[in-house]
């Protein structure tokens, strides 16, 4: 082999040894977290069982709250379809909702929508303090804006609130909360 030949052999094997940690490192890199996209699905698969929630609340619930049934529903849109595009950036398949929920308890007039309405929300605050939880940066910041929304919304349904909203039924192991599954069992 001639030396001009195995320079370029050596260089390129080289260059290709370098090209493929570089990969490897960007593949790495570009991974998706998995506890951060587990608990973002469990997000989008509470938010997809709220939506379908307040679609109840909303045909149940007395025309003066009727605004606010429309508000929650309007931002557990938003929140579901945010969800799904964050998914996707991790590299994720979206979890599909489910063509209908089970409700918690039967829901026959305007104070069972309410109670609904805020059983949704408590739910959703432990969903999404698991996010808190297992997200950096932007994501954990959004899933922090959402976990205080939840709560918020979970006081004005209620008319009361607990002190740490979405950590109330944590185990003493710290162990995440089933309340997604829960959420989209109940629901």
């Amino acid at each position: 082999m001639s030396r001009a030949r195995q320079h370029t052999a050596k260089a390129g094997g080289v260059d290709s040894a370098k090209a493929a940690e570089g990969s490897a490192r960007e593949q790495a890199h570009d991974a998706p977290a998995e506890p951060t996209l587990r608990a973002m699905q469990a997000a989008l698969a509470a938010e997809h069982a709220a939506v379908y929630g307040y679609g109840v609340v909303g045909g149940r619930i007395e025309d003066q709250r009727l605004p606010e049934a429309r508000e929650g529903l309007t931002a557990h849109r938003a929140r579901r379809d945010a969800l799904e595009r964050d998914v996707r950036a991790l590299k994720g398949e979206p979890v599909s909702s489910a063509a209908a929920y089970a409700l918690p308890f039967p829901v026959p007039d305007a104070a069972a929508a309410a109670r609904l309405a805020g059983e949704i929300e408590a739910r959703l605050c432990s969903v999404y303090a698991d996010l808190v939880r297992a997200a950096e940066g932007g994501a954990r910041r959004e899933a922090a804006a959402a976990l205080r929304e939840a709560a918020v919304r979970a006081v004005r349904w209620r008319g009361s609130s607990v002190t740490f909203p979405g950590l109330t039924e944590r185990t003493a192991g710290g162990a995440p909360s089933t309340a997604a599954s829960d959420l989209a069992d109940a629901l």
